[in-house]
């Protein structure tokens, strides 16, 4: 069995990197979403490393940027998601 260390901000990105990934090879028949999700992967795969403060605001930044048609995606949910969880990470860290 792995174990995810979700205290761990660039694993945390990195699986969802991975998801965002997995997401865009699914998607292949639909050209609108898998141009969508390959985009996206890429923004992700560029903030990888950086510090938690500016990776939340560039995952912000990233759903912000993102067309209307896409806004209700999973994947962009996922983006949301993981954004909550890093700052609450963040916020114990400096409790």
């Amino acid at each position: 069995m792995t174990f995810i260390d979700w205290s761990d901000s660039d694993e945390m990105l990195g699986l969802l990197s991975e998801y965002v990934a997995d997401e865009w090879s699914a998607s292949a028949g639909d050209v609108e979403r898998a141009a969508f999700l390959s985009e996206l992967a890429r923004e992700i795969h560029a903030i990888i490393d950086r510090p938690p403060e500016q990776t939340i605001q560039s995952l912000r930044s990233i759903c912000d940027s993102q067309s209307a048609d896409f806004a209700g995606d999973e994947v962009l949910t996922h983006v949301r998601d993981c954004i909550e969880e890093l700052e609450r990470i963040q916020s114990q860290t400096f409790s």
